[in-house]
């Protein structure tokens, strides 16, 4: 992959920026340099306090703020940390009591050109099969469709819901949005008793192939920091990682 596909940190605020418009939560409450956003507990992403733009701090003040705000909502208070924030930030938190869960690592990789595989259906709404099929192989508040409803409907941008079928039954289910040429994908959920059978790979390409055709010169995601799976594929399909991410917690 071209170097010029990647800007350093101004591709981590590019990313993290669309990760919040490819994600929206259900409420949102901007304190400082922090978009604090809840949505029932569906999602670490869209039930913590984000930042997007370099340099980003954070002082006690504004915690105890942000920690009442969630402890309102009935939501253990969550800071997503980034290679945006400064480095000052991690060490008040440590000393506060907070420790880091739930890594991920930004990926990024071209959006080519290829044809979208068949038996990939690609909905422009999230329709009660997608919903039920996407939360039917999640675990706790990601198996809420009525969560994940809130949070899907709430999408602005161009937007795709995704469900591959193999002998007209769903075997995996994904989204992609674009995003001002960017474009990300997300919640992938193959059938557990139909894994490795390329199930995932055709999805994903299928899901590029359509990302491309929308205008989008760029595809990032994030996956789980411990799901080396998963990074072998996007490895496979020309991904590379650029930054790391954790939601830091009070210690339990």
């Amino acid at each position: 992959m071209s170097a010029a596909l990647f800007g350093g940190l101004g591709d981590v605020q590019a990313c993290e920026e669309r990760l919040i418009n490819c994600w929206p939560s259900h409420q949102t409450v901007l304190v400082g340099d922090w978009l604090c956003r809840f949505a029932r507990g569906y999602s670490g992403r869209a039930n913590s306090a984000c930042c997007v733009k370099p340099a980003s701090n954070l002082d006690s003040e504004t915690l105890r703020h942000i920690e009442c705000l969630y402890n309102a909502a009935g939501l253990p208070p969550s800071i997503r940390l980034s290679p945006l924030v400064r480095p000052a930030v991690m060490r008040m938190l440590e000393q506060d009591g907070y420790a880091a869960e739930d890594g991920s690592i930004g990926m990024i990789g071209e959006a080519r050109s290829a044809e979208i595989p068949a038996g990939l259906r690609l909905d422009t709404l999230p329709g009660p099969d997608w919903l039920e099929g996407a939360c039917r192989w999640q675990s706790g508040a990601k198996r809420d469709v009525a969560a994940l409803q809130g949070i899907v409907s709430n999408i602005r941008v161009p937007t795709r819901f995704a469900t591959l079928l193999e002998g007209g039954e769903p075997v995996a289910y994904a989204l992609v949005s674009v995003d001002r040429g960017m474009a990300e994908f997300g919640s992938v959920m193959v059938d557990p008793d139909r894994r490795g059978k390329g199930h995932g790979r055709r999805l994903v390409s299928g899901i590029i192939a359509w990302a491309h055709q929308a205008g989008a010169k760029r595809m990032f995601l994030q996956v789980a920091s411990e799901n080396e799976a998963a990074q072998g594929l996007y490895g496979s399909l020309g991904f590379v990682p650029v930054y790391s991410a954790a939601y830091w917690r009070r210690k339990r």
